[in-house]
């Protein structure tokens, strides 16, 4: 690893030195630590120590991620003074100091590390979840890229958990024509589930459920998955995070992750699925490089 371990020992070093940790807005490309927007403050020596941890657990990979990856961690000794900045990439890579070790940090908990920075009060810690969850549930994308329409679109509905009441209506159209749908074909549609589905909790779970279950990114995005998005708008955030919590799947978890990165998410959402991302990607730990 060249300087591993080097950059080990400094790790440690400016930790130790460390009496107040911030999460600024940007990455890599986002100018002076100095100058850029403050996101979070983490003082107590509880959760500066948690985030030690996450930050530092892990195995060093001896390259560097090519985004400019966000937010950034800061490091700041008692006078105020940046120790040091960690940008974040991707689903739990940290990137300490990159232009001095070009060492990005593969870290041992990466659910525990974006739960950590939600929890804390960093805005959509839940996009990072989207490629581990596409790769755990096995949903990328095939062809035909939409569900056909016709008898052929029938097992697609079924796999797919669409409530019963809604295939009739969905299965004469592809799903990409289900993701361009008319205002007033989605209100038809809404009126029918909550017809068949009274209560609003019951609704988000079955859509969340069946937004969980669509491949990406087509799908997912923008086909079915449009109109399952359209039709959870019509329902308040607290009916959302109940069905959310109450059910610990990953196919549910999926169907949250999907509808914060159109919506976006305070941490509410991140708080109900967090005990089934950390039951679906728990920590792994290996022969550690970082301190």
């Amino acid at each position: 690893m060249g300087d591993g371990p080097r950059m080990v020992e400094w790790l440690a070093e400016v930790w130790s030195q460390a009496r107040l940790v911030q999460i600024v807005d940007g990455g890599e490309d986002g100018g002076p630590l100095t100058g850029r927007a403050v996101l979070v403050e983490v003082r107590t020596a509880a959760s500066v120590d948690g985030l030690r941890v996450l930050t530092t657990a892990g195995r060093l990979t001896g390259d560097v991620c090519r985004c400019p990856g966000g937010p950034t961690v800061v490091l700041r000794d008692v006078a105020g003074e940046i120790l040091a900045g960690a940008s974040i990439h991707g689903f739990g890579t940290v990137s300490w100091d990159r232009s001095r070790w070009r060492n990005d940090l593969a870290v041992e908990d990466p659910a525990g590390l974006h739960l950590f920075l939600a929890e804390h009060g960093v805005a959509d810690q839940l996009a990072a979840f989207l490629a581990p969850l596409a790769d755990r549930l096995d949903l990328h994308e095939g062809r035909p890229q939409f569900r056909p329409a016709g008898p052929a679109g029938h097992r697609y509905l079924a796999t797919r958990a669409v409530p019963d009441v809604l295939r009739p209506v969905l299965v004469a159209m592809t799903g990409q024509q289900a993701g361009d749908l008319a205002d007033a074909r989605v209100e038809e549609i809404r009126r029918r589930l909550a017809a068949a589905m009274p209560s609003p909790v019951e609704q988000a779970r079955a859509l969340l459920s069946w937004l969980g279950r669509l491949s990406t990114p087509a799908e997912a995005l923008w086909g079915e998955g449009a109109l399952v998005r359209r039709l959870l708008a019509h329902l308040s955030p607290a009916e959302i995070a109940a069905a959310s919590a109450a059910t610990g799947t990953g196919d549910m978890a999926m169907g949250v992750v999907n509808l914060t990165m159109h919506t976006g998410d305070d941490g509410t959402l991140a708080a109900a699925i967090g005990p089934t991302l950390r039951h679906l990607f728990p920590p792994s730990p290996a022969e550690h490089d970082g301190t």
